[in-house]
């Protein structure tokens, strides 16, 4: 029984999710709200938790004098009445203090998650655009993400609310003795000297760890998807004596890293055990001397632990707030695309049109194709051949906006690429990639593209159209068996009918199949070939990339591409040859 399917949590950590370009764009219709909302809500929590720290810091003076009047006033009077007094007024005010420390620390958490739910369309959006440009996984904004959340729900980040309020501390201990007010100025600029030496040292050290561990971690993953060859191969043992050669540098600076910074979170706890003695010390002078009551025993020693505590907890907590404030400015710098502006297009017919177009590689310089020129008409079918690594993926990843030219228009149905919504436009495509890795989740989520709304009956005959149907069911849990990095492997042949299930799902106008009977057994490609005869006869636009004859017979259109340029156009028969006992099904229909 199919019961309902339900999102994956995790889809993006797949790399291969180029080859859903449906999903590329979901979010980008809200990206550039969400983008101004993070900034106003960005501002108002700072206004919010600057005017509550600023009470809960003038609060903190509540102890400090309390104790000056028990020692000056009460002991001399010997008035219970006015120690009564005294104690309701300074319970009452601590009780205050700690309501709004409380709040500010609610304040920020719930902020975390809210900057989280705001801004998870925009980080998920740009991830997504920018693995398609580079052709590489890039999860540095959705990194940035967590870690923003991480440091604004970390208790270290009052600190920085609270020093500013270091000089009221300092002139208040000015007012109680001069010589205080000295030692704690002198104190405060040592230990600030130690917090600045520990960001310039953590900042370098850190930069040396991420290198080399970055790179340790690439060279590591890279071998990982190439454990089989590498058993097979025996090369286990030579692969060890240079994993552990790489490793020498990253583990020796991490060592130094962690050696460095814990010496100077030492020498800082040091020093400021040692002031807190110094100014204990200073007042018993003063107190000797009669310069300052008793209370002031109390009062300095708990002032001079504020004026120290944000440059210690700087200390402490340096690492985080500079992560955590660069990743808020790449936040803020990510340029949400203006899609909410564009008009609702028409259902898709599926004309295609290359107008002057010039295409390269992603991370390539030099162009693959320069002015290209052909057009597909709705409804008729077109098979790509060229010599191996030609550019014939390429093409088929430029028609669905996956790879943006460098010159010219690429048009479906009249329409570029930024004048349609990909999110709309993406629900009338279907395509099936050279390479195919199904996204971790469920064969059913696979096939329905992870629609929450998905019907079972719908999934089931997209499954049949692929002739994938029996297959699925003769697993253990049918439609509901875990597949991708975190469930079930199967083998290529099988993710590759299980992936032209999910182009088919939608009931595409337009169907882009690259190479899509590679890895097919016998019946597999029966039923390929069988379905590409079907697609013709149903007027769906088909771009087939194949090097099966008994595939490219059933298209009308076939173009030959041969060093970037179009070698041939025409019908399929003319351009590859073949003789005409199969009439083009376009012809016919």
């Amino acid at each position: 029984m199919i019961t309902s399917m339900h999102m994956s949590s995790n889809p993006y950590k797949d790399s291969q999710h180029q080859t859903e370009v449906v999903m590329s764009n979901v979010c980008k219709s809200t990206t550039i709200v969400d983008h101004e909302k993070h900034k106003k809500l960005s501002k108002s929590l700072l206004l919010f938790l600057v005017m509550v720290s600023s009470i809960t810091n003038i609060l903190f003076l509540v102890i400090p004098l309390f104790s000056m009047q028990v020692f000056d006033r009460v002991l001399s009077s010997e008035s219970k009445e006015t120690l009564l007094m005294l104690s309701v007024i300074a319970i009452f005010l601590l009780s205050i203090q700690s309501l709004l420390d409380w709040t500010r620390t609610q304040i920020a958490l719930r902020y975390s998650y809210k900057i989280e739910q705001q801004t998870t369309n925009l980080a998920f959006s740009s991830s997504m655009s920018h693995s398609l440009r580079t052709n590489s996984a890039a999860m540095q904004p959705l990194s940035d993400l967590a870690r923003l959340k991480a440091t604004l729900s970390s208790p270290g980040i009052f600190a920085l609310f609270d020093a500013p309020f270091t000089p009221v501390f300092l002139f208040v201990m000015y007012l109680m003795h001069p010589m205080l007010g000295h030692f704690a100025l002198v104190g405060a600029l040592l230990l600030g000297f130690i917090s600045i030496v520990s960001m310039y040292v953590t900042n370098k050290l850190k930069a040396n760890v991420s290198q080399g561990t970055g790179s340790l971690s690439t060279l590591t993953s890279d071998w990982l998807q190439n454990s089989d060859a590498i058993h097979a191969l025996g090369m286990q043992e030579n692969l060890l004596k240079k994993w552990k050669k790489e490793s020498i540098n990253p583990t020796v600076d991490k060592a130094r890293s962690d050696t460095t910074n814990r010496t100077i979170t030492a020498i800082a706890k040091y020093v400021r055990m040692l002031l807190q003695i110094g100014i204990l010390c200073t007042s018993v002078i003063l107190v000797l001397g009669n310069e300052v009551g008793a209370g002031v025993l109390i009062a300095a020693s708990m002032l001079m632990s504020r004026v120290l505590s944000p440059l210690e907890q700087a200390i402490h907590n340096w690492q985080s707030w500079s992560e955590g404030w660069k990743a808020h400015k790449r936040l803020l710098n990510l340029a949400p695309e203006a899609t909410s502006s564009l008009v609702e297009l028409p259902k898709l017919e599926g004309e295609i049109k290359f107008e002057n177009v010039t295409l390269k590689y992603p991370g390539s310089k030099e162009p693959a194709f320069r002015k290209l020129n052909f057009a597909v008409p709705a409804g008729h079918s077109m098979c790509i051949v060229g010599d191996s690594d030609s550019g014939k993926s390429l093409l088929a990843k430029a028609i669905l906006g996956i790879v943006e030219p460098i010159k010219g228009d690429i048009r479906i149905d009249g329409a570029t690429q930024n004048q349609r919504h990909q999110s709309t436009t993406g629900k009338q495509i279907g395509y099936v990639a050279q390479h195919n890795e199904l996204l971790s989740g469920t064969i059913g989520q696979n096939i329905c593209r992870f629609d929450e709304n998905a019907e079972a009956k719908d999934i089931v005959e997209a499954a049949k159209l692929a002739g994938v149907h029996q297959m699925i069911l003769s697993l253990p849990n049918g439609y509901q068996t875990v597949v991708g990095s975190l469930g079930q492997h199967l083998s290529g042949g099988q993710q590759q009918r299980i992936a032209l299930a999910r182009a088919l799902y939608t009931k595409p106008t337009l169907l882009v199949l690259d190479e899509p009977g590679s890895n097919l057994d016998f019946s597999g490609q029966a039923s390929l070939t069988e379905f590409v005869a079907r697609a013709n006869k149903k007027h769906i636009t088909v771009i087939l990339i194949s090097h099966q004859v008994s595939l490219l017979q059933h298209t009308s259109l076939c173009m030959q591409i041969h060093d970037g340029q179009v070698k041939r156009f025409g019908k399929t028969h003319e351009v590859l040859n073949l003789p005409q006992s199969k009439p083009s099904l376009v012809e016919s229909a």
